[in-house]
């Protein structure tokens, strides 16, 4: 026997891979603009890391080891695509991996950059294309490019992909999400979100105005859960943070159907999805029979109206409350399936 023990040597490598990503890290350094993949709801936040970035703790090993799968999985993906390209139909080849972009503000200065992942080449058109590699558990809850806006760890990805068709003068681009299973292209067009790319850029000009003024721009209000989220809070920034106070509801009966809500969420969610695709595969079938199901489907008018860019931002408003949003979380974790409930 060598005298070596198993567990201390898979510790010492473990230990040794740690180190070896920690030496890997890439160090942050100031800059006077804001990158693409940067948006924040906080334009305080925006200044801490456009000009002290080197302030922010280290990451840790673990999260640079998920930084650095994500980079192999985008490589392995656009590899992929590549080869799809020759076969698909119309076929399509990938182009400007990596190509840089620059968005300036109304002042002529650089306000946005960034870099393109690929461009698809397909048809005559060249939409932008960026490669997310996010925890499959956050990509199964993204139906539809909208979804990105919803979760304050895909929103600065949304606007990211914007950027580069604001920047390249695209209509349209994809996103491609890494999952368990063939990955998912979203279609993004930019004119459904002209408003978020405007206000980003406005975002962004207003904190390199604090830049170039040596000021900091005030404390954000209203969203005590986007500061404590953030790296800066307890640290450089230290906001009096006020929130209202919760209502509480008694009703007894509201309290059983929140349950039962909770209950049926996971069927719900899978219900929806498989309802999405299945009608989707069966678009333009007007009489048909799969086994025991009879399918009868109808065309219907549509009518749209396709406006210039220009009157339909001058005839665009925005409601602060124009729309309510509610998010229902159980406190004390998920319902049990019922099975496993006890008396």
């Amino acid at each position: 026997m060598s005298g070596l023990v198993p567990a201390d040597v898979a510790k010492g490598i473990e230990t040794a891979w740690g180190a070896w990503l920690a030496r890997s890290a890439r160090p942050q350094t100031p800059h006077p603009y804001a990158y693409a993949s940067a948006y924040r709801n906080c334009e305080r936040r925006m200044v801490y890391e456009m000009v002290r970035p080197e302030k922010l703790p280290p990451w840790p090993p673990e999260v640079l080891a998920r930084f650095r799968r994500g980079d192999d999985r985008e490589r392995d993906l656009l590899s992929d695509l590549a080869r799809i390209g020759r076969d698909a139909e119309p076929a399509f080849t990938l182009i400007g991996q990596q190509e840089r972009f620059q968005l300036k503000d109304r002042k002529g200065r650089v306000a946005i950059s960034g870099k393109v992942d690929a461009r698809i080449e397909i048809a005559g058109v060249r939409p932008p294309l960026e490669v997310k590699a996010w925890s499959p558990m956050m990509v199964d809850r993204i139906e539809t490019f909208a979804d990105l806006f919803d979760n304050p760890w895909t929103r600065s990805g949304a606007h990211q992909l914007l950027s580069y068709l604001w920047g390249a003068g695209e209509p349209f681009g994809f996103l491609l999400l890494d999952r368990s299973g063939i990955p998912k292209l979203l279609p993004v067009e930019l004119d459904h979100h002209v408003d978020r790319m405007e206000d980003f850029l406005a975002r962004a000009e207003r904190a390199i105005d604090h830049v170039e003024a040596k000021t900091l721009p005030p404390f954000m209000e209203g969203d005590a859960a986007e500061c404590k989220r953030c790296a800066w809070y307890g640290t450089e920034c230290n906001p009096p943070l006020i929130a209202a106070g919760a209502v509480v509801l008694t009703d007894p009966e509201l309290v059983k159907r929140l349950a039962r809500r909770d209950e049926l969420e996971a069927s719900a969610k899978e219900f929806d999805k498989l309802d999405k695709q299945i009608k989707g595969e069966l678009r333009g079938i007007e009489d048909g029979i799969a086994g025991p199901f009879v399918i009868s489907g109808k065309w219907q008018k549509k009518t749209s109206t396709d406006l210039p860019l220009d009157v339909k931002k001058k005839y665009t408003t925005t409601d602060p409350k124009g729309s309510f949003r509610i998010e229902i979380v159980r406190l004390d974790g998920p319902a049990a399936p019922p099975e496993e409930k006890t008396a």
